[in-house]
């Protein structure tokens, strides 16, 4: 009797200190994620093989309806990848991909253990407003320092800025909530603002305010929206009107798109070759490449391969070939899954998103961070398609669903009960 006690007591010892390791990782994950290579995707690792872990003697209730649904989306996504690419054929890519692409399988035991960790999101919530510190530090680093044009961390200014955006957000959300932290939050939250004008990335840009919009909408009565959007425009003007790089950013995407659009309308094929008007004619071109294979998609990283045979064949651009996947998230997921990876793609960010805002009465603290989080990420997905498919953001955009939509299905259920 006195072994098996001591046994229970190493045991609930060993997950204490399992929780406690969890928080700790939890907490430094968005720290360095934009200076360190590898940072954001070495935690997700690490937290994905201590939840193998917890496998063994699982706690807490068993999964609600709306978690196993949740789960069942995001598998069926991972699906979709292995279907597309048995169907095309697998290659030494799709194995070097399968690297990214099983991190959605493995966010099934990463959520069954952080459910049950009922701090994750406050020591998340903590890691990121130290994590607005750095990316403003590495922000004024890369363009006053190192003299660059724009912010670019370690990877490039279209993760620094998303993430300096995504930051910005949770913290004006925990403003709004956490009265007693006010004093603290404000200058945090300029501080990410600051990181993502210089990160100059147009997609953090619209995010930005898309995400800030939200926060107003659901968390404001209804006057209060109307003063709060009206300083949030007055605020973006003012921005625009003073912050060089904003300015310049802005204004070249609009020049760039009215001139491609005035050229296609006129007919005319001699048009210069520019950032925005590849990306429109990545577009087009996967459209027209959608129907060779259209409920499969020709395969993960496929992409080049087929816009070269398409630039060959004088049906596109040259350039259109020189990336390897088309700039925008829902494109990607069309031409290289076909119509059931786009369908599974949609059900994976839009069933969370829906969950989120019809349950916002009851939980509106927890419902603001899932939002704004899925929000912004469709939103950057507009103009880049990484959001889905590279390590680091694909690392964020799990661990940050896990443990968001747990913490809000919590809230939810508790307030029913009471």
């Amino acid at each position: 009797m006195v072994v098996d006690i001591e046994a229970i007591s190493a045991i609930n010892r060993l997950v204490q200190w399992r929780e406690r390791i969890v928080y700790a990782l939890l907490f430094l994950f968005p720290i360095l994620g934009v200076s360190l290579d590898h940072w954001f995707s070495s935690i997700y690792v690490s937290i994905f093989l201590i939840s193998l872990t917890a496998l063994y003697r699982p706690q807490g209730e068993v999964l609600f309806p709306e978690e196993r649904l949740l789960l069942y989306f995001i598998s069926a996504y991972f699906l979709t990848f292995i279907i597309s690419s048995l169907v095309n054929g697998w290659s030494e890519q799709q194995t070097r991909y399968l690297g990214v692409e099983i991190r959605y399988l493995a966010i099934i035991p990463v959520y069954l253990m952080l459910r049950n960790y009922r701090q994750s999101g406050r020591w998340l919530l903590r890691g990121v407003m130290a994590a607005a510190i750095v990316v403003a530090a590495q922000a004024y680093f890369d363009v006053y320092v190192a003299n660059l044009s724009r912010a670019t961390g370690g990877y490039s200014p279209n993760l620094i800025g998303p993430f300096a955006a995504m930051i910005a957000a949770c913290l004006l959300i925990q403003w709004k909530f956490q009265h007693e932290k006010r004093w603290l939050l404000l200058p945090l939250f300029a501080a990410a603002l600051f990181a993502v004008a210089l990160s100059g990335s147009r997609g953090a840009y619209l995010g930005l305010v898309v995400m800030l919009l939200l926060v107003v909408v659901m968390s404001l009565a209804c006057w209060q929206r109307y003063v709060s959007v009206a300083v949030v425009i007055i605020g973006l003007v003012g921005v625009y009107s003073t912050v060089g790089v904003v300015k310049e950013r802005v204004d070249f995407a609009i020049e760039e798109t009215s001139t491609y659009l005035v050229n296609e309308i006129s007919g005319d094929s001699s048009q210069r070759i520019t950032s925005t008007s590849t990306r429109f004619e990545m577009w087009r071109f996967s459209g027209m490449a959608f129907w060779d294979a259209p409920v499969f998609g020709v395969g993960r990283g496929n992409y080049a391969e087929v816009a070269r045979e398409y630039a060959k064949a004088g049906t596109i651009r040259s350039d259109v070939a020189d990336s390897a996947h088309p700039h925008n998230a829902y494109v990607e997921a069309l031409l290289s899954r076909g119509a059931v990876g786009l369908i599974a793609f949609l059900l994976m960010i839009l069933y969370p998103l829906y969950y989120f805002i019809s349950t916002r009465q009851p939980a509106t603290y927890t419902a603001l961070f899932g939002t704004v989080h899925i929000a912004g990420l469709m939103v950057f997905s507009l103009t880049d398609a990484s959001t889905f498919i590279k390590g680091n953001f694909v690392s964020i955009f799990l661990l940050y669903l896990a443990i968001f939509f747990s913490w809000h299905v919590r809230c939810v259920r508790e307030a029913k009960a009471h």
